[in-house]
């Protein structure tokens, strides 16, 4: 069965804590906690976190946003010392693990220094580390995959598109089946982009031979007026 990944937003608390409940009960193995999903998401408030992980229990899956602002992922020093502020913050309130990244303004190649500083202090946490989607705004993919595996980066978000595209991931098959290959066992792929069961299962029909970590990230697609829609969640979990 599919690996899933549900994007939840934290802004109402009472539906954040209803559609936690909703997509625990349909058996998504882990969830991304973000606020202001309509600026692709940013960190969220602590006091979603700890309800987030009430919600979400003892299943060991409760990622969360940590960008701390809106706009691009060229972060100057006050930036970086509050996304380390943050981490910790998050890691006090249950979270397992955080999705982050960080660019280089002069190049759009992933901060290298940058990361060595974050990765450094979620590992001293304990903490899973995802790169979420400023992978897709790196110039060079090969080069920027490298570099997360030697970082030891757990996951890598991608929709095999470019930043800003409003495509779907199916519209990436082809950078995904590259993206894929180079990553192997080394790191897990986490296909997003407007992933829907129906989509999901032809991209899957096309990576699967590949042998690789591979999960699915959805948000849109699992919601119907703002609730999770539990029979989307688990027919995305039905793919094998």
């Amino acid at each position: 069965m599919a690996v899933l990944e549900v994007c939840i937003s934290s802004d109402n608390l009472a539906q954040m804590t209803a559609n936690i409940e909703s997509v625990y009960q349909a058996g998504a193995q882990r969830i991304e906690l973000c606020s202001v999903m309509a600026q692709d998401g940013l960190t969220p408030e602590l006091d979603a976190v700890v309800l987030a992980r009430k919600a979400f229990k003892d299943r060991r899956g409760l990622m969360v946003m940590i960008r701390p602002r809106a706009g691009d992922f060229h972060y100057d020093e006050s930036d970086i010392c509050l996304m380390l502020r943050q981490i910790k913050q998050v890691a006090d309130a249950g979270a397992d693990g955080v999705v982050l990244g960080a660019l280089n303004k002069s190049n759009s190649a992933i901060a290298i220094s940058t990361m060595k500083r974050l990765m450094s202090l979620c590992q001293r946490l304990n903490l899973e580390v995802g790169f979420h989607r400023a992978f897709d705004a790196v110039t060079d993919r090969k080069l920027a995959l490298g570099q997360l595996i030697k970082l030891k980066i757990d996951r890598v978000l991608t929709s095999g598109t470019k930043w800003g595209d409003s495509t779907s991931a199916l519209s990436g098959i082809r950078t995904l089946v590259n993206i894929i290959t180079l990553a192997q066992q080394h790191i897990e792929v986490v296909i997003a982009g407007s992933v829907n069961p129906l989509n999901a299962r032809t991209i899957f029909d096309n990576v699967i031979q590949l042998n690789a970590k591979l999960s699915f990230h959805s948000y849109s697609s699992v919601l119907t007026n703002g609730e999770i829609n539990q029979d989307t969640v688990k027919a995305l979990l039905k793919i094998d």
